[in-house]
């Protein structure tokens, strides 16, 4: 029989071409066989004869599936209705039940998605590597000269419509941890199995390989999914790698990616042994008493991170106190031993000082009704005092909030603890895992105890007859981003693709692996370094091929990770790892501060003993120098080697506990050679995703012209980050201080929050202190709800203050400017410590509680930047005696070198003259930027 025109199933056997002819009979049917005279009667049950059949020619835009595995080399498939035949271009063909045979048409053939793919393909041509060169230039090119089908269920199609993102709600929440986990990565994890595409963004040491350990398990193991886990690099795959065979799970994940890695993983496929790990209790029961503990640990574990935060805000506490402290002694203090006959709190205090300044600015504070408002409102009854020795009142009120504050803390912290303890809390955490790693093992014994080893090699896995085998064997496929699409036959779709260090990923790499997932699941830090892409291929494309493109798919401008933000917005799932288990507190918290918005959460703890940070300033002169394979500084080398790696060597530190980072490659290597005995030395680029016990930067550059010219490339927010996020126990800085504390505000900021964290001899002999931040934030929010319940009753100043506290708000919120902070109300005796250089009526008047309206300071030591003065006309130009207190306090702040700047309430313009102001403050960094 024709096969183009019939299919005959007999037995369920294709015999068509077998078939010479039929007839029916009454129940049966009677085959004549080619090559046979004689015919064969069949029950009808038995012979199933389709005609008819509808035709589809399959081209370079279409695929073939069955069961979710393609062919390939499709030449057309014939549907005859309950069954299929699929012609290959080898002239084979093979039937196949209809339901079981997916054709698909490329999800990009007729949408707007085709030109950006026509734009990277360009872009391809001239993409080279460093390691590869021309190699890599030819496999780019080759890859996407191949990808001509766009699975219409791919992320990448997804991606490249910008395909709404759908959640499904329905999808079972309930889920293992057999590595741990903590309520971020529950988060992340629920997140990740209901979203087409979701974002885990992973700043330094919050766990992100456990994370993605965690989602594997439920995904591959808990609900029979296939994964693929790549990056830009081999060396984040390793991360996953390493830990699954630490745990012994390394046997359903094939370690693919280049030639060579396969021939290696087929070389020595791995060995396992589950006899041990069947479960005697009854799967229902172990999920029922992990559903039981999971209730009870949530409530326990947001308790646990309540304590982090609470002992953050104490380690702040405790080291502004410090400060104080410091300050506190510099001054001939009449110490109180009692000041209120109520008990104290720090709210209480904040409230005294409150009406002090209220009556100091009204000029009510020798009236009889301020002295009734002490007595009654207060406790306080030193009147007399507080009128000729106010300031050594207020001194110690504000070091009494201290010592209150941190009492209050460390009940608070110890309150929790009890709490913890109380309910075993580490006990359930251990009952949880426990009871995830026996349900996961319990799994994986009934899928693999009576498995065999795989029969097939690095040459015959990816054929029809194999692959599907292979992948549930090994649900798991590690591989690099480019080198996916290889390790599987072609149109292949994983159901899951993790993309993990995906800041550092291309959108050329990128795509190669959403080709080959219907969901993503992409993991990263946009405050980390991105992927280093070639400017130079700009001229060599064809320019109008980006015209009209949404600019998420700019190749020059975009990672994966920031595309995807820029694409999607708001509307992508997204899920911020926030408790941090990798560096000291005092470490980290220079990143959460100056690039996390202090949304992280520190886990980890210190002693008094301990000395995080360090900085070595190199002795003045210009060391840099740009040689024939870039710039390096001798000078930094010899003071690493000499200064501080000596000492570390003495307290026999190993090699591998220290690294030497640098943002110069040249610098790197002379480090290597100088001192790789030592420690290892790198360029921050290469230390992305490792750490370190102890880590040095040595950032190259001083003051010639050379050096400023290297400013922005050093100076980079992203390397910053890096750099000292490596660092486990001991970040040290090695450097000019003169050219960074001019010309660059990221190496500046972290001097400045160093210094400040380690009380430097350079803040402490400062005539101008840190603002008392933490005290003066709560006291500025204490004035604020003042100012706005009287303001409408009182004069127009509360206003006007108000109006101005809420527009230096909303600039200071702008990215721009978000390394300053703002206070006010700043007594100026807590400004100003020495008062040697005032007049005697200068002083007395600092001393007499004389304050300033707002000072905008710099949040990493809290030094003034400039101060405000809110003027109303009545208050200021109309009053002789007020206009000789603003012209005593400007003098006083242009001793002592601080800005100080009046706004009147009749004026204009506020904001642009505000921005103006900040920008000059900060216009010898950004003149380099």
């Amino acid at each position: 029989m024709d096969i183009e025109q019939y299919l005959i199933m007999i037995r369920g056997k294709d015999r068509t071409e077998a078939v010479a002819s039929y007839q029916y009979m009454k129940s049966q049917v009677r085959i004549f066989f080619v090559n046979s005279m004689e015919g064969y009667n069949y029950n009808s049950v038995d012979v199933v004869i389709l005609e008819h059949p509808k035709v589809t020619e399959i081209t370079d835009g279409m695929a073939v599936y069955n069961d979710g595995y393609p062919f390939s080399k499709v030449l057309r498939v014939r549907n005859f209705g309950p069954m299929a035949r699929v012609h290959f271009t080898n002239g084979l063909s093979r039937s196949y039940a209809s339901e079981r045979i997916q054709i698909k048409s490329c999800g990009i053939q007729y949408t707007k998605a085709k030109p950006i793919m026509e734009y990277w393909r360009d872009i391809s041509k001239h993409v080279k590597n460093e390691d590869e060169q021309v190699e890599r230039q030819a496999f780019l090119a080759r890859e996407f000269s191949k990808l001509t089908f766009v699975h219409p269920e791919s992320a990448l199609s997804h991606y490249l419509n910008a395909a709404p993102i759908h959640s499904a709600s329905s999808v079972d929440s309930s889920c293992l941890f057999p590595f741990r986990y903590n309520l971020s990565q529950k988060s992340a994890l629920h997140q990740a199995l209901q979203s087409t595409i979701s974002i885990i963004e992973g700043p330094p040491g919050t766990g992100k390989t456990q994370t993605i350990l965690n989602i594997l398990a439920n995904l591959t193991v808990m609900r029979d999914k296939t994964v693929a886990v790549v990056s830009g690099n081999n060396a984040a795959v390793a991360n996953v790698r390493e830990k699954l065979e630490r745990e012994g799970y390394h046997f359903f994940a094939a370690n693919l990616g280049n030639q060579e890695n396969k021939e290696r993983f087929f070389r020595h496929l791995p060995e396992w042994n589950v006899s041990d790990w069947r479960s005697d209790e009854p799967v229902a029961e172990i999920r029922k008493k992990i559903t039981s503990l999971d209730s009870s640990i949530r409530r326990l574990m947001e308790c646990e991170r309540e304590m982090a935060v609470l002992k953050q805000k104490l380690a702040e506490y405790l080291l502004e106190q410090e400060h104080f402290e410091h300050f506190y002694a510099q001054k001939d203090v009449q110490q109180l031993n009692k000041l209120s006959f109520y008990r104290q709190t720090p709210g209480r205090i904040l409230e005294f000082m409150k009406d002090s300044f209220l009556a100091v600015e009204l000029g009510t504070d020798d009236n009889l009704s301020y002295k009734f408002k002490l007595f009654f409102k207060h406790g306080f009854i030193r009147f007399k005092l507080l009128k000729d020795q106010g300031q050594d009142v207020m001194l110690n009120y504000q070091r009494q909030f201290y010592v209150l504050k941190v009492k209050n803390l460390i009940s608070q912290i110890d309150a929790i603890e009890q709490k913890l303890k109380a309910q075993s809390y580490q006990q359930l955490m251990h009952e949880h895992q426990m009871y995830s790693i026996k349900l996961f093992r319990h799994k994986l014994y009934e899928k693999y105890h009576h498995r065999q080893k795989l029969e097939c090699d690095v040459r015959s896995y990816m054929n029809v007859k194999h692959f599907q085998s292979f992948m549930e064997h090994y649900p798991i496929l590690l591989s690099t981003t480019h080198s996916l699409r290889n390790s599987i036959p072609a149109n292949y779709l994983f159901d899951y693709c993790i993309i993990d260090e995906s800041s550092q990923v291309d959108l050329l790499t990128g795509a190669l692996a959403l080709s080959c997932c219907k969901r993503a699941i992409i993991v990263g830090d946009t405050k980390q370094l991105p992927q280093i892409v070639d400017a130079k291929i700009k001229k060599l494309m064809k320019s109008e091929l980006f015209e009209g493109l949404n600019e998420a798919y700019n190749y020059f401008q975009h990672n994966i990770l920031s595309s995807l933000l820029f694409l999607y917005g708001d509307s992508i799932p997204k899920v911020m790892l926030r408790e941090h288990y990798r560096c000291h507190p005092r470490i980290i918290q220079y990143c959460n501060k100056k690039y996390y918005k202090e949304e992280l959460i520190v886990f980890t703890h210190e002693t008094e003993a301990d000395a995080p940070l360090l900085i070595y300033g190199t002795v003045e002169g210009n060391h840099m120098r740009d040689g024939r394979k870039g710039k390096f500084n001798q000078r930094e080398l010899d003071v690493i080697e000499r200064e501080v790696l000596k000492g570390m060597v003495s307290d026999a530190a190993r090699h591998s506990d220290i690294g030497v980072a640098t943002p110069y490659r040249n610098q790197a290597d002379k480090a290597s050679k100088q001192f790789y005995e030592l420690a290892e030395s790198d360029t921050i680029h290469k230390y992305q995703g490792r750490e370190k016990p102890t880590m040095i930067l040595s950032t190259v550059l001083d003051q010639t012209r050379s050096g400023k010219m290297g400013m922005k490339f050093v100076n980079d927010p992203c390397k910053v980050n890096v750099a000292v996020s490596r660092a486990q126990n001991q970040f040290i800085l090695v450097t000019d201080r003169k050219a960074f504390r001019k010309y660059g505000n990221e190496i500046s900021d972290l001097m400045r929050y160093m210094e400040y964290s380690t009380l430097d001899p350079n803040v402490l002999e400062s005539e101008i202190i840190s603002i008392f931040d933490l005290l003066y934030r709560e006291y500025s929010n204490k004035l604020r709800d003042f100012r706005e319940k009287v303001g409408q009753y009182q004069s127009s100043r509360h206003k006007s203050e108000n109006i101005m506290h809420a527009l230096l708000d909303t600039i200071l919120k702008e990215d721009r400017y978000k390394d300053f902070r703002l206070v006010n109300q700043v007594l100026l005796m807590n400004l100003f410590p020495n008062l040697d250089i005032l007049g005697e009526e200068e002083q007395r008047f600092v001393r007499h509680r004389a304050s300033v309206d707002f000072v905008i300071y710099h949040k990493f030591d809290n030094s003034p930047a400039l101060a405000i003065e809110v003027d109303g006309f009545a208050f200021h130009e109309n009053n002789p005696k007020q206009l000789e207190r603003d012209k005593k306090k400007e003098e006083i702040f242009e001793k002592y070198g601080v800005a100080l700047h009046r706004f009147p309430t009749t004026g204009s313009g506020e904001e642009s003259r505000l921005k103006g102001l900040l920008d000059q403050h900060m216009l010898p960094k950004m003149e380099l930027i």
